[in-house]
């Protein structure tokens, strides 16, 4: 069976331009200081130094005031 181009069924589904989203994709969350009607417990977890690093400097770059902050509303959001 060769690949027929003039096909209309094979030239529409060549022709789509639908932008897919990953389901991987990382949307970072925005800081809103409003959203605080749950409250908090504390946890303790360990993490590399240089991620923790990292995680800082994100919770940072996006106004969090806090590292904690960042990731609740991180996971919250996924």
């Amino acid at each position: 069976m060769a690949f027929n181009p003039e096909n209309k069924q094979i030239k529409q589904a060549l022709q789509k331009t639908e932008q897919f989203e990953p389901k991987d994709k990382l949307v970072i969350p925005v800081f809103n200081d409003a959203d605080e009607d749950e409250r908090t417990k504390n946890y303790t977890f360990s993490l590399q130094p240089s991620v923790r690093k990292r995680l800082d400097a994100l919770a940072k770059e996006h106004n969090f005031k806090s590292a904690s902050k960042f990731l609740n509303e991180l996971i919250k959001n996924m």
